[in-house]
């Protein structure tokens, strides 16, 4: 059955109204950005942020928190600093699911190194996601700007390979994976709405590929947006040219909202009468009108 998207638009703009409060930051990463008024501060904590983001929120909160408290009140300035204020940083590091303390004081080592090298200007590196015209290319510029980190974290380790932790924490520049964490990090750094930064002004937000992370996923499907059962990159972008039927100019200003309905409402794409019947999105959703007989 065809989607109705004015009536998707409509319940979605209810589900953005609904969330358009900076209380429910707390329930995502982008509440460690958040605290900072910089954009050096902005950005490198953002960027941290979502390659850490996977994991449960209550995961991904108790590693980044300490870590954000120890950087002090300028985090770019501290790993800026080099050995003299990152040394006690790096001893106190932990273990975080895929990366061993060594991954992570490596990785916050190569940070500290490249900030080092660059000038105290923002923004920092977005010039690493743009192709030789200064232009952000959808097949190209996320491996380019992955490739980038691989090979400064090698410089960095001595190694001519990443252990898995650092390589599932940059991720292969050559797999056809969604690339969810460096898309969400792209939609904090493009999109200048709530609850976004708009740091980058040569990357647009209908350019960037949909972060399909698990809540997304799910959506989508239950939603009638699609019925595949894989995600990669082709996939993020088909995601991304969906809404632009209903937002061309902005088509991920529902992500934030959409996940909230994963993360804060429990929805496991599975019809359960508690979460259902209060659903902002039940009148479009597949499994509430299967079980409903709607």
């Amino acid at each position: 059955m065809p989607i109705d998207l004015e009536l998707l638009h409509t319940k979605l703009e209810d589900l953005r109204i609904k969330y358009d409060h900076l209380q429910y930051l707390d329930t995502d990463p982008i509440c460690f950005p958040k605290k900072y008024k910089d954009p050096l501060d902005i950005e490198v904590v953002s960027f941290i942020s979502c390659l850490y983001a996977y994991g449960n929120v209550k995961s991904i909160q108790g590693f980044l928190k300490p870590i954000f408290e120890a950087l002090g009140p300028s985090p770019y300035q501290t790993l800026r600093g080099g050995n003299k204020t990152l040394l006690p940083f790096l001893k106190n590091l932990n273990v975080y699911r895929f990366q061993t303390k060594k991954d992570n004081q490596i990785f916050f080592q190569t940070i500290s190194r490249i900030l080092q090298n660059l000038q105290t200007q923002s923004p920092l590196f977005e010039s690493n996601l743009l192709d030789e015209f200064g232009k952000f290319n959808e097949k190209n510029s996320l491996p380019k700007f992955q490739n980038f980190w691989e090979e400064e974290i090698k410089k960095t380790s001595g190694k001519k390979t990443l252990s898995y932790g650092l390589q599932f924490l940059i991720g292969k520049s050559t797999a056809k994976s969604p690339k969810k964490r460096l898309s969400l990090f792209l939609r904090w750094m493009v999109r200048t709405s709530y609850p976004d930064f708009g740091l980058y002004q040569r990357i647009y937000p209908n350019q960037i590929p949909f972060p399909l992370d698990v809540h997304i996923q799910k959506l989508i499907q239950i939603l009638g947006i699609t019925d595949r059962k894989t995600f990669g990159s082709k996939e993020a972008f088909l995601i991304q040219e969906f809404f632009k039927k209903i937002n061309p100019n902005d088509p991920l200003l529902y992500d934030f909202y959409l996940t909230r309905v994963g993360i804060i409402e429990r929805c496991n794409a599975k019809y359960q009468k508690v979460v259902c019947e209060v659903c902002f999105l039940k009148e479009v959703c597949l499994v509430f009108g299967s079980a409903t007989g709607n």
